[in-house]
């Protein structure tokens, strides 16, 4: 008995301090962790990990269903994934599912199907069903729609608002131009 109470007081400490740091939201220039997206409607598989999109910019578009701002730039932004699809992905993340009943998967499913009628188009863009909390830590926002800009190598080069989802800022990080872009920032 002393024998394993000894291990015990000698193994605590370092069971204790073998826990990962806490997860901090990111800026600018920060390296995005290779998260694996799950339950991802609208795409040939049902999960994404972000390190195999490297090498492309994409944006995450933070967006709920009853968002009117949100659902006026699904058409924009359907038509920039379509024409830049070899060097960009847009990929929608409704978190909104766990804060409150609003959301849901058949809700979600639903809004693509009102969109294709709506639109006589079919949406290109991936979108998560269920709520990630890892990228509500990661990137914090209290205003939808929120975007995320990761670049080539990985690292966040924006966080902004829909003004900025435009043909000729894409263009510009895909050429390596550097470019200014407000920072969204909600004062959470």
């Amino acid at each position: 008995m002393k024998l394993i109470i000894g291990l015990m007081a000698i193994l605590l400490p370092t069971l204790c301090g073998a826990q990962s740091p806490p997860i901090k939201p990111l800026t600018i220039g920060d390296t995005v962790p290779d998260i694996t997206i799950t339950n991802v409607y609208n795409y040939p598989s049902s999960t994404i990990r972000l390190s195999d999109l490297k090498g492309k910019l994409v944006i995450l578009d933070f967006w709920a269903t009853w968002c009117g701002g949100c659902v006026q730039s699904m058409p924009k932004l359907n038509a920039l994934q379509r024409r830049f699809h070899k060097n960009l992905f847009v990929l929608l993340l409704n978190n909104q599912g766990g804060k409150s009943s609003l959301e849901d998967e058949k809700k979600i499913k639903a809004f693509f199907t009102v969109f294709k009628s709506e639109e006589k188009q079919a949406l290109v863009l991936p979108a998560n069903l269920r709520r990630i909390d890892m990228l509500d830590t990661l990137f914090p926002h209290g205003i939808i729609p929120h975007y995320v800009w990761i670049g080539i190598k990985g690292e966040v080069i924006a966080i902004t608002s829909s003004e900025e989802i435009t043909r000729e800022n894409i263009k510009a990080v895909l050429k390596g131009t550097p470019i200014k872009m407000p920072i969204k920032s909600d004062r959470l």
